[in-house]
């Protein structure tokens, strides 16, 4: 079965199982690196908030053998969830003292995102471009996202030099940056079976750089001072590999570093291992621990 026709029956399970007082939509939504994704989009009549539900983790749970009924049923439970216990009034959103509150950033690729672009407001950094997105954590959608179009600058009546200092101030307040080794991230990953670190002991020590919820988080090496206590950490400037637009990892220049390598690795990396919609970058990034400054290697 095709993921349009999984999407059809899908929605008339899900409208099965809710009943009257919903409106479900089939939509495709597009995603960061021009990522087109299969959804069905609920709308309860009583609530101004309509969860995008998005089907290929049901549709690989149905190539596996999980039927229409037990995809739909867990849909729904998830649906349920993704909804805030208490009425959401959004009619704040009109007003930009109160938006610039919540407002985020975060970093994606020009090359990919060429489209996407065109009606958003961004500012270019190297290859990538920064790009403003509203949390809805304080309105009790934990993961909640709206991201900052064009249109919305025109309702507010502001621009982007003001988006871009708002944004810039709050983000970090909103995520936290933080970063840890790699074998403690390793570790983290193993269920209590540790690694031996001894394993680890002919390597460069590597961190991973991200914010609190690791979202999003390759926006951080941007945060005021990470880069700068890292690269006093180790003392050292620092190459940083794009891992995905959810983190970044750091390797210290000690010299030794087959930079060529380290490009080649990338390159396999993102074409093997990163999901299409998280993609970053192909580049090599360094910061040079004097000028304070990320560059292209």
């Amino acid at each position: 079965m095709e993921i349009k026709e999984f999407s059809a029956n899908m929605k008339k399970a899900v409208e099965t199982i809710l009943g009257e007082g919903y409106e479900i939509e089939e939509k495709v939504i597009s995603k960061n690196n021009g990522v087109d994704l299969d959804a069905l989009v609920i709308k309860d009549k009583k609530h101004q908030l309509a969860p995008t539900m998005y089907l290929k983790p049901y549709y690989d749970e149905h190539t596996e053998g999980e039927s229409i009924r037990d995809g739909a049923a867990r849909l729904v439970e998830n649906y349920r969830l993704a909804i805030p216990p208490v009425k959401t009034d959004m009619s704040f959103f009109g007003d930009y003292e109160e938006v610039k509150k919540g407002l985020s950033y975060k970093l994606i690729s020009v090359e990919r995102n060429s489209t996407l672009l065109k009606s958003i407001p961004y500012v270019p950094f190297l290859d990538l471009a920064i790009v403003f997105y509203y949390s809805l954590d304080k309105t009790g959608i934990p993961d909640g996202t709206i991201l900052i179009r064009d249109t919305h600058l025109q309702m507010w009546g502001t621009d982007k030099e003001v988006l871009f200092a708002d944004a810039m101030k709050n983000g970090p307040k909103i995520l936290p940056g933080s970063y840890r080794d790699m074998i403690s991230v390793l570790n983290s990953m193993r269920n209590g079976l540790e690694i031996d670190e001894d394993e680890f002991n002919d390597l460069p020590p590597m961190y991973v750089v991200s914010n609190t919820k690791m979202v999003n988080g390759a926006s951080a090496m941007l945060y005021p001072g990470i880069m700068k206590e890292l690269s006093l950490k180790l003392d050292r400037n620092l190459y940083i590999i794009p891992s995905s637009v959810h983190e970044i990892i750091i390797l210290p220049d000690d010299g030794l570093d087959d930079v060529g390598g380290l490009k080649n690795m990338i390159y396999s990396i993102n074409r093997t291992q990163v999901e299409p919609q998280d993609f970053l970058s192909d580049s090599l990034y360094y910061f040079d621990r004097e000028s304070e400054k990320i560059s292209i290697a």
